[in-house]
């Protein structure tokens, strides 16, 4: 386990993060709940900041430094809380998704009904495939993102993690 704290905090935020992929994928591969366009775009802010984190954990970085990498993991998650409350609307219909994403389709015509039956459906995205307590696994992403963005921003207001530490081998 890393010592200094600015490293353990990049580190949770690494892990928290591959642990939230890790269950939309066990979500899509075990239990057989495709993601629709907006799902599988929510994924990028966890991904992006597994990536931060890690690099936050693995370089030598001064403790200012890697600060500066939990705030920008703090923008991603923000961003991602953003997509989630989209997605949330669109599933509760307060706005409409787009073409893509609600399967609205303009005049079809014979040979484009002909293909639309030869390949997968499009999962929609204001369709609820599963609900916990009522709530979707939308707005489970849109609660984790924002805590998570809350989270960034008081770790890293806290003055005491962020000290310069110099290094003293030991005799």
């Amino acid at each position: 386990m890393p010592r200094s704290p600015d490293i353990r905090v990049c580190l949770f935020l690494a892990v928290t993060s591959l642990g939230i992929l890790a269950a939309a994928f066990v979500m899509q591969y075990v239990f057989g709940i495709d993601p629709c366009v907006l799902c599988t775009y929510q994924r990028v802010p966890y991904a992006l900041t597994t990536g931060f984190a890690l690099f936050g954990t693995a370089m030598p970085l001064a403790p200012a430094r890697r600060r500066t990498v939990v705030l920008i993991c703090a923008a991603i998650f923000a961003a991602g809380a953003a997509l989630a409350l989209y997605h949330v609307g669109v599933e509760q219909a307060w706005w409409a998704g787009s073409q893509g994403c609600t399967g609205e389709t303009a005049t079809l015509t014979l040979a484009d009904m002909e293909k639309a039956l030869s390949v997968k459906p499009t999962v929609r995205c204001d369709a609820v495939p599963w609900t916990l307590f009522g709530l979707s696994l939308t707005a489970y992403n849109l609660i984790a993102s924002s805590g998570l963005t809350l989270l960034c921003l008081i770790l890293a207001s806290e003055r005491r993690l962020w000290r310069e530490r110099r290094f003293y081998p030991r005799g």
